[in-house]
């Protein structure tokens, strides 16, 4: 069986230009979450890092309500979302985004 490329642990305000196409674990603080884009805003000491969460959480999940009769899914905990400055560990590959920042595209571990 084929092991999985061990990613490298850096801190997120080391991740430079260099580092895009890298499989990197970063911890940042979660600012903000945007389910209308699966993005969330990472954040340690002035740099920032967008993580697109989308292979890992559903965005139409999230957003609809028509399922439950104009309420979320009661069997799933929304509170991460609202939850802000949550250190938030991130694993995945480093991308460069349309608009020429960097972001990372990856699996999500709220701690």
């Amino acid at each position: 069986m084929l092991q999985p490329k061990p990613a490298t642990v850096m801190m997120l305000d080391c991740i430079t230009d260099d580092d895009v196409g890298r499989k990197l674990r970063v911890a940042g603080r979660m600012l903000t979450y945007d389910p209308s884009t699966a993005l969330v805003l990472l954040s340690f000491s002035s740099h920032g890092l967008l993580v697109d969460v989308s292979l890992v959480i559903d965005p139409d999940a999230v957003l609809s309500t028509v399922k439950w009769g104009g309420t979320h899914d009661p069997s799933v905990d929304y509170n991460w979302m609202r939850e802000r400055k949550a250190w938030v560990w991130v694993v995945g590959w480093l991308e460069r985004s349309e608009v020429g920042r960097v972001q990372c595209a990856l699996s999500v571990y709220f701690s």
